[in-house]
């Protein structure tokens, strides 16, 4: 789940559901901590980046995410109940009422902070570095950086599910110390 806490300064507002939206720069979904607890699975955040273009029935977000139809129906079950799908439509076929949903974002706005706590067994790799950045790079490099995590959450992927947590912010001076002055002299 692209997933930004509410600090004090917010980043760049972007939306990870896809390149158009991204474009659009539409803002992220407030979600309550009832609605937080409801994404944390990666299944369910693949059922929203599925949600997200055209509405689909449950059979046919199966069909997309190779899982079974009663499993997917659940999940999708729940997420409407805590309304982060919408039901768009309903259609009769073959006796069957057919129910479209669509998700109401991919990227969410949560209140509350939270991190992950890996064992250090768990832990497969923590990056720390300092960039330099413009405004105008700081908004590119963070949807850059929306662009790759909804790449990688829209996948149909197997294996064991990991955490992914990015926390950027600007750094203040620890002790800003004088640059030197190029234009003098050097002394020999």
């Amino acid at each position: 789940m692209s997933q930004s806490a509410d600090p004090g300064q917010s980043p760049p507002e972007t939306t990870a559901s896809s390149k158009s939206h991204l474009e659009d720069n539409v803002q992220p979904l407030k979600v309550t901590p009832e609605q937080d607890k409801l994404l944390e699975s990666a299944l369910r955040i693949k059922i929203m980046h599925t949600l997200s273009g055209e509405p689909l029935t449950s059979k046919q977000v199966a069909g997309k995410l190779n899982k079974t139809p009663g499993n997917i129906h659940y999940h999708i079950i729940k997420l409407y109940e805590g309304g982060l799908l919408e039901l768009v439509r309903t259609e009769a076929a073959g006796g069957i009422i057919q129910k479209f949903y669509r998700s109401k974002g991919t990227m969410f706005r949560s209140e509350q902070l939270s991190s992950f706590h890996f064992r250090k067994e768990d832990q497969v790799e923590h990056f720390i570095t300092r960039l330099t950045l413009s405004p105008p790079e700081l908004a590119k490099f963070h949807q850059e950086m929306l662009e790759l995590i909804t790449a990688w959450e829209s996948k149909v992927t197997a294996g064991d599910e990991y955490g992914v947590e990015i926390v950027m912010g600007r750094l203040q001076p620890a002790d800003p110390a004088p640059e030197p002055d190029t234009d003098a002299e050097v002394q020999e």
